[in-house]
């Protein structure tokens, strides 16, 4: 069972997932699932959006993210 202990306060208060994506976002180029959707909402802290990706042979969602570390801990963690 969850408790407030579990909650990311970030999530909960703020906008983080943005409908667009501004021009300084990072894109990732491992595509999201939604394990990997829950996965960003729960340890990460940072802004991002999910959108079609560079990659035109691939119809799925890639996340973008605003701060490169975050980037880069999502790449290793699911690429």
């Amino acid at each position: 069972m969850k408790t407030i202990d579990d909650i990311n306060l970030h999530t909960w208060f703020m906008e983080r997932e943005l409908e667009f994506k501004p021009a300084h976002f990072i894109e990732s180029s491992v595509p999201v699932t939604e394990e990997s959707k829950v996965w960003i909402l729960e340890k990460l802290t940072g802004r991002f959006t999910l959108g079609p990706g560079a990659v035109t042979f691939y119809n799925g969602m890639f996340p973008s993210f605003e701060d490169s570390k975050e980037a880069l801990f999502y790449e290793l963690t699911w690429g």
